[in-house]
């Protein structure tokens, strides 16, 4: 059984919006279920638990959505690195160039399919 995608939430970026992770890591004192994401919690990730010396790595999923993700956390399934790493600021700035339209991929294909 696969694991479970993480729920993100949408915050805003200085031009856009950027999907985090919505749970946070366990503690190392936490006991590990098998087959479950190792963000599988049931505390939610807030914004302020993201600081400036965590590095993180930019996401996409197969609907060309984006997420910032902690670099030593492992990859959920469904989304995949595009190959920028840095600070939460550095990704959030480089998510804010390459993500101008927000609507899912699927949506931009209906709408452009409607047109034709």
């Amino acid at each position: 059984m696969s694991p479970a995608p993480p729920r993100l939430t949408a915050t805003h970026g200085t031009g856009g919006h950027v999907l985090r992770p919505l749970r946070a890591p366990p503690t190392p004192a936490a006991p590990h279920t098998p087959n479950r994401h190792p963000l599988a919690s049931n505390e939610p990730r807030r914004r302020e638990e993201m600081d400036e010396n965590t590095r993180y790595q930019v996401l996409r999923n197969d609907e060309e959505q984006y997420s910032l993700w902690p670099s030593d956390v492992e990859v959920p399934s469904g989304w995949q690195p595009v190959g920028k790493e840095g600070t939460e600021a550095e990704c959030t700035s480089y998510v804010d160039e390459v993500w101008t339209d927000m609507r899912p991929r699927s949506l931009r294909e209906r709408m452009e399919n409607a047109e034709a």
